[in-house]
């Protein structure tokens, strides 16, 4: 691997123990990650006991790592790997780094791959069909899958049926296979803000606990999913990969198509992940400007600002030429900056040169610019 191999073999085997819930015995790749960083600590340092072990993983890695082996450049070491028995926000935007990068070994099964596999192997059929060129559809009907997923982490059989009745490039029992079967008699809890909740030590968490941890029931985000025949559920892969990234995106397309709505020949249009989700989203205006914007939702802004540092600053490296733009913007929701004042800027010190007409902004920073936007060129108008 050419990230630090025991390192990301810890991450990779921590997935794979929470997925089979910390059953013996221990995932091989985990053990192998184990054993290499028992013989590297101090003598007497390494925990007797599971519980132990995972109460270590728990504490900042800069605390208890061995100096003889290799930290990822870009991980937050004053962040621990596992956090109320899931990984860490840190670990898990790792293990996702690893996941993209293809660096998860063939030989190991993480539920969240296989599951995630499934949706990318649809966007990879809409994708061969868009570059033909011929029609609009495969887009319409990635959006429509997409927006169907964030919107519906809770489906029926029935409802899949009504909405991809009419679709061309994909089924709806490839759209099924992306949930899983609810248990009859059982209740299920969905969150606003980030999706499906688990009942765990009798109160309801969810799949991202450091980032959305609150979930008292008498909460209005948080609420009892209604009973019904045939109830299914988002498969965790497509929960994590899918929908709980994409709750921002939507939540902020729907603010700005509301602006759209009340200023139409100002904010022309608002199109939600063009190119097959080249980036989030495309504003065009009434003076043929063309905003480009992409939501992050990161915890870590030093990988962030390696990841822009890539893309030679721009949002994305052009493949079609309806993505062009004449500014673009990367976005990052609030609670990020509450957590890291200097969030912002420490993403701009590692994305090093960013071009002129690339910005970073807070979400509601980005949508007060858009309404001065919409207002100089009602002035324009009348002037």
């Amino acid at each position: 691997m050419p990230q630090p191999e025991t390192f990301s073999y810890l991450v990779i085997g921590l997935q794979k123990f929470c997925q089979e819930q910390k059953k013996y015995p221990h995932p091989e790749i985990f053990h192998l990650a184990c054993n290499r960083l028992a013989l590297k600590m101090p003598f007497g340092t390494y925990p007797r006991t599971q519980t132990g072990l995972l109460k270590l993983f728990e504490q900042p890695v800069e605390n208890w790592w061995p100096s003889s082996l290799d930290i990822p450049e870009y991980f937050d070491r004053s962040s621990g790997l596992f956090y109320h028995g899931n990984l860490s926000d840190e670990a898990s935007e790792y293990f996702n780094e690893l996941f993209e990068a293809g660096e998860i070994p063939d030989s190991v099964t993480i539920q969240i791959v296989v599951e995630n596999q499934l949706f990318r192997d649809l966007y990879n059929k809409l994708k061969e069909e868009y570059k033909k060129g011929k029609s609009d559809r495969p887009q319409r009907e990635y959006v429509q899958l997409r927006s169907f997923l964030i919107d519906h982490p809770y489906t029926t059989t029935k409802e899949l049926r009504e909405e991809f009745i009419g679709t061309r490039h994909i089924s709806i029992e490839e759209v099924g296979n992306l949930y899983e079967d609810c248990e009859e008699g059982r209740t299920y809890w969905n969150c606003d803000r980030c999706g499906p909740l688990f009942e765990k030590h009798g109160r309801l968490q969810g799949i991202k606990p450091e980032a959305c941890g609150d979930h008292r029931k008498e909460l209005d985000y948080v609420g009892e999913v209604p009973l019904q025949e045939g109830l299914r559920r988002l498969k965790s892969g497509i929960h994590s990969r899918v929908c709980l990234p994409g709750i921002p995106e939507m939540n902020l397309w729907r603010s700005l198509e509301k602006l759209r709505e009340k200023h139409p020949e100002q904010l022309i249009s608002t199109r939600l992940w063009p190119g097959l989700d080249s980036y989030d989203m495309q504003l065009h205006f009434s003076d043929n400007s063309v905003w480009a914007v992409d939501v992050k939702d990161q915890r870590n802004p030093d990988r962030l600002g390696e990841e822009i540092k890539k893309s030679n600053g721009k949002i994305k490296e052009l493949s079609y030429d309806n993505l062009s733009y004449t500014e673009g913007f990367y976005l990052f929701p609030s609670r990020r900056l509450k957590w890291r004042p200097n969030y912002i800027q420490r993403v701009r010190d590692r994305a090093k040169h960013l071009s002129g007409n690339t910005h970073l902004l807070e979400i509601p920073s980005f949508e007060d610019r858009v309404e001065q936007k919409i207002q100089s060129l009602i002035k324009e108008k009348k002037t």
